[in-house]
């Protein structure tokens, strides 16, 4: 087996070896402990809620493509080999901050026109992407990848948008995932494949409401989970795999 960058974005063929977390040390210790080097960034214009977000900041498009917000020192990625290029600016606010937060799968993405980043949208369709438009804006956030045709959200736009095609879509219950005392988390942005076969979640299933049903559902597609951390789960700006070994 070798070294190389994930082909298709958040959907690992083999181990991954690097992936974009959030820098919370508990959650980087424990994707340490399974083998996978991390990197992380942080926006000072963005709210310290979500700043250090991988989903907010970067855009994987596959192979060696990556997106990624201006002022970042994204120095580790190009001695990685990625080749990246940098976004419009993000704002400090909703709609201007979620220009990258896309939803990136295996030819297709799920994003809000009216919030992704204008380059990132010239980029993905001149790739071949096909898009899938939604009314939430997070939509990164919003989405969990568990295989390239089987996703779990809380968004009933998400879900809607995705029941009209042959996906096999999991829509769960709102509010059960922590990100500040003011505002609750996306699922999406708890996870992260770190195989072909498993999703590390950032924390317990069982403070869930719907952990079981979750559980139930990745096991359905061949998909075990991975609890990264004890106690509740926490919306860390997703779990983003960029290289692997296969």
């Amino acid at each position: 087996m070798k070294e190389h960058f994930v082909k298709y974005p958040n959907l690992p063929e083999g181990r991954v070896t690097l992936a974009a977390a959030g820098n919370y040390p508990e959650i980087i210790n424990s994707l340490n402990s399974e083998g996978i080097k991390t990197v992380s960034f942080e926006a000072e214009a963005l709210p310290e809620e979500i700043c250090r977000h991988s989903d907010m900041l970067l855009c994987h498009i596959g192979d060696c493509r990556i997106f990624a917000a201006p002022d970042l020192d994204t120095g580790k990625l190009s001695e990685a080999g990625f080749s990246v290029y940098t976004s419009d600016r993000p704002g400090a606010f909703y709609p201007d901050d979620v220009k990258l937060n896309v939803a990136v799968g295996k030819g297709y993405y799920i994003y809000n026109p009216l919030t992704i980043d204008d380059y990132l949208n010239e980029e993905l369709i001149l790739s071949g992407f096909i898009g899938i438009p939604v009314k939430q804006g997070y939509s990164k956030c919003s989405v969990c990848f568990v295989t390239d045709k089987a996703l779990i959200t809380e968004d009933p736009s998400v879900y809607k948008a995705l029941q009209k095609t042959a996906y096999d879509v999991l829509l769960i219950s709102q509010g059960d995932i922590f990100l500040s005392e003011k505002h609750s988390g996306f699922f999406g942005g708890s996870s992260g494949k770190i195989s072909a076969d498993t999703l590390a979640v950032a924390g317990e299933l069982k403070y869930h409401k719907d952990g079981e049903e979750i559980e139930r559902f990745c096991r359905a597609h061949g998909v075990k989970i991975k609890e990264l951390k004890k106690g509740r789960i926490i919306d860390i700006g997703s779990i983003l795999p960029l290289t692997e070994m296969r």
